[in-house]
């Protein structure tokens, strides 16, 4: 082999070296890596992280279920009166309201002149709301003023809470009516109806199948209380002129949640409890 033919097998070689690393280079410009060699900054791994294996996706269940009957009475909505009255100055600041003692017999005697309060209305909560100073340093209230007194009525039937029936009435000095809204069904018994059971209920609502689906995430929920109620579904004529659909009262499950760090009461989570439904 003369000496031409080795220059010029010198220089091919050279030539590849010099563009085998070219390309080398280039490829790790651009995050591409070689077969089998590992890559350089972050690594996508398929598994969980610790933060994901942390996220609670379940509902917990912090009490007992209750006993469940095999039926329950079923209602027929006769009628339902819905109506509210405002003043507007409910969240103005008073010089004083009624006390929380006092103002269940000032909103009877107020509700006297609407029809009284219904049989099957039982008090549920009363209370003074205040506007609140508070100390954003130390997380404090410093000052409260008062506002108005709430007296709220819930409906019960067969010693079960109905959802969507109640009676608010707000009062301010001197037990002055400022607001007042009642939506309340007449219900009339319809015979007996076939239920799920409570553990039934609750594979319901593991699976988030609910009456009224929520918009927000159930992720981490607790349930801290179960029991069997009902639900009025109430509809009205529209523009269309068309019959609307009739008012129902539906058997559920109720299951009050909170998610701790987030909720300060309790909320009604909502499951049929009519079987096949």
């Amino acid at each position: 082999m003369n000496t031409r033919k080795l220059m010029e097998i010198g220089c091919g070689i050279v030539i590849a070296v010099f563009l085998a690393g070219c390309l080398f280079f280039g490829f790790g410009m651009l995050g591409i890596t070689s077969p089998g060699a590992p890559a350089s900054g972050p690594v996508s791994d398929a598994r969980s992280s610790p933060d994901d294996l942390a996220y609670d996706r379940s509902i917990t269940l912090d009490v007992p279920l209750p006993a469940s009957p095999a039926t329950v009475p079923l209602y027929r909505v006769v009628s339902v009166q819905k109506f509210s009255t405002r003043t507007g100055t409910a969240l103005a600041v008073k010089k004083h309201i009624p006390s929380v003692a006092d103002a269940p017999g000032l909103a009877e005697k107020i509700l006297g002149e609407y029809g009284g309060i219904p049989a099957d209305a039982v008090l549920e909560n009363t209370e003074q709301v205040f506007m609140k100073k508070y100390n954003l340093k130390t997380g404090t209230v410093e000052e409260q003023y008062p506002q108005y007194t709430r007296v709220a009525y819930s409906q019960i039937v067969n010693g079960s809470p109905v959802m969507g029936s109640g009676i608010e009435v707000s009062l301010g000095e001197d037990g002055e009516l400022l607001d007042i809204s009642k939506d309340w069904s007449t219900l009339e018994y319809a015979g007996e109806v076939p239920v799920l059971s409570a553990h039934e209920a609750w594979e319901k609502l593991q699976a988030r199948d609910m009456l009224i689906p929520v918009q927000c995430s159930l992720d981490g929920y607790h349930i801290t209380r179960v029991q069997s109620g009902y639900h009025i579904e109430t509809h009205y004529p529209d523009a269309s002129g068309q019959t609307p659909v009739p008012n129902r009262c539906t058997p559920v499950w109720i299951f009050y949640g909170i998610k701790p760090g987030t909720d300060v009461e309790p909320y009604p989570l909502l499951v049929n409890a009519t079987k096949g439904e």
